[in-house]
């Protein structure tokens, strides 16, 4: 079988509303060094470095010798909304475009790709090297102003998935790092953040106050005393720069499909011990929302007790 070429492939990638860059397997190296050299100029917080960075940067993803470059795909994304019945009323809680399952990309690009076909047209490993940094540099996204990747058509409401492929890459748009247009004056997301994690004076994210660093520990691990309960708004994650930018209106309002849980399995979310099979089922609906026991009740309690949840709450039955 002829191996494609790499245009062949962003065409069909483009066709189904994605969009791709071919990277030489040496960039993922010098992204992940220029990582460490913010690591080593104190620019990233010492306990998230510790806690999140070495998967991306420290463990180095193996690839056999057919490895020639790496694919990055950027694949459309919207929010969920993920229903939770309680005390007779059901409560709406979003998660985040960014937390669609990977495992459902994976396997729908593989499928795209290779049309379907059992002799693959073309060879892909899904790998995880630092997505976002590497999707700035080779020019598929740009950075808005609070360090979110945002990708032409898309805006930030995507998800990043790479693989190992056997096809050549050239070096195409590998450049500085770079910052939308409008992001130059816009300061709207600097305002909406509620814990100051979005800076004036750089790119670079203070991770360690992100919301979404926050709620994505571990249920064991309390919130900060200093965030204050009304600054919850999903489930996982947190939407509030994305959906204030200029750059992400088109996209607010589209969301993926409702997955609803009953009252019983929500008091089950909220005693906080799973085990068994019942453990097991709720597990697998959780991953179908791109989310999984480690944040629960944590997370839920916090946005069922929160001053605003009532905004949102409907009786059941209406």
């Amino acid at each position: 079988m002829t191996q494609m070429e790499p245009s062949e492939v962003i065409q069909i990638l483009e066709k189904n509303g994605c969009r791709g860059v071919f990277i030489p397997l040496r960039r993922a190296e010098e992204v992940r060094e220029e990582i460490r050299g913010l690591h080593k100029d104190g620019k990233l917080d010492e306990a998230f470095y510790k806690e999140w960075m070495p998967p991306y940067v420290e463990k180095y993803p193996r690839h056999d010798r057919s490895a020639k470059s790496i694919l990055l795909v950027a694949t459309p994304a919207m929010q969920r909304k993920v229903r939770f019945h309680h005390g007779g009323k059901y409560h709406d809680f979003v998660v985040p475009p960014t937390y669609t399952p990977r495992y459902k990309l994976i396997r729908r690009l593989k499928h795209i790709l290779n049309d379907g076909r059992k002799n693959n047209q073309i060879k892909l490993t899904a790998t995880f090297p630092p997505l976002k940094l590497l999707a700035v540099r080779s020019g598929l996204a740009a950075y808005g102003r609070n360090n979110i990747s945002y990708v032409h058509g898309l805006g930030s409401f995507h998800r990043l998935t790479a693989f190992y492929t056997d096809i050549e890459a050239t070096d195409g748009k590998w450049g500085e790092k770079r910052l939308l247009p409008k992001c130059a004056k816009c300061r709207v997301c600097l305002s909406a953040c509620p814990t100051r994690a979005i800076s004036e004076d750089r790119i670079l994210l203070r991770a360690e106050r992100c919301l979404s660093h926050l709620n994505e520990m571990a249920s064991e691990h309390e919130f900060p005393s200093w965030v204050e309960p009304e600054w919850h708004n999903a489930i996982v994650g947190c939407m509030r720069c994305q959906s204030v930018c200029p750059y992400d209106s088109k996209f607010l309002d589209r969301f993926d499909e409702v997955i609803s849980f009953s009252d019983e399995e929500t008091t089950y979310l909220l005693k906080g011990k799973y085990s068994g099979k019942k453990a097991a089922a709720v597990r697998k609906k959780l991953r179908a929302a791109g989310l999984d026991l480690s944040t629960f009740p944590r997370n839920l309690k916090v946005l069922l007790d929160r001053p605003s949840s009532g905004r949102s709450d409907r009786r059941c039955g209406r």
